[in-house]
């Protein structure tokens, strides 16, 4: 009796060390870093911003978009101790038909926010494009979306058609075009009290709006339908401080 009541003992003893074994191969083994990303839609008010629709600005003037590209860099994530955790060499160029960008991955953890560049710091805007395959971000783009490797890459191409009657009663029907780029024009998104928090469990994604009608806020197509940047400096430099206001979280 003696003999079996110590087999059973053991027994026991190996199943405990057993699963406590298990348990601790299993906790030992959680990632601890994830897949993090943007979910970002591009709108003009709450409508996605496509190149087939007919969209109308704050003051009632219909227009069309052509196209709608933009930078996002320098994205970097506040941990929860309120240390920097920057994304290096990860550089969107975004538009309305993609919604995710992968981010990379990233540690495990509360993060207090994150903030990010519209636009390029002054390195990489001077960056030569031919130095980047054809697949990154930053190469060569058809159409273009760099001035030339001198002065820079273009910050954010939006351009189309707007009704130019006085009245704001036609359909879109003169060329609009905001070409804003150049080192001063940059703008950081400051998304700092948007905590967040990347689990062991699964890879996370961060929802952001990008709205195009808050991007002509104060902007009058009619008369100020056009800017390259250095030929109408004031308007680059108002559709560029428009920017902050326009994103917002999904």
């Amino acid at each position: 009796m003696k003999k079996n009541t110590t087999i059973i003992a053991s027994i026991a003893i190996a199943i405990i060390g057993f699963c406590i074994s298990g348990c601790k191969k299993d906790k030992d083994n959680k990632p601890t870093e994830r897949e993090l990303s943007f979910h970002l839609h591009t709108l003009v008010g709450n409508t996605i911003a496509n190149y087939n629709d007919v969209f109308s600005d704050n003051t009632g003037r219909k227009f069309k978009i052509d196209d709608c590209r933009y930078y996002i860099s320098n994205i970097v994530l506040i941990k929860d101790d309120g240390t920097d955790y920057p994304l290096t060499n990860v550089v969107l160029l975004a538009n309305p038909s993609v919604q995710e960008y992968n981010l990379g991955k990233v540690p495990v953890g509360k993060y207090k926010g994150f903030r990010f560049l519209m636009g390029l710091d002054s390195v990489t805007n001077h960056a030569d494009p031919a130095s980047y395959p054809s697949t990154n971000p930053l190469s060569y783009q058809n159409p273009t979306i760099h001035w030339g490797w001198n002065n820079g890459y273009i910050f954010m191409e939006f351009q189309g058609k707007f009704d130019s009657t006085i009245a704001a009663i036609g359909t879109p029907d003169a060329d609009f075009f905001y070409h804003v780029g150049m080192d001063n024009l940059k703008r950081t998104i400051d998304f700092s009290a948007s905590a967040f928090e990347v689990s062991s469990n699964s890879d996370y994604e961060i929802g952001i709006l990008f709205d195009l009608k808050k991007v002509l806020n104060n902007v009058d197509m009619r008369t100020e339908f056009g800017t390259h940047t250095m030929d109408n400096m004031a308007l680059a430099m108002k559709i560029a401080n428009n920017w902050q206001g326009a994103y917002s979280m999904e």
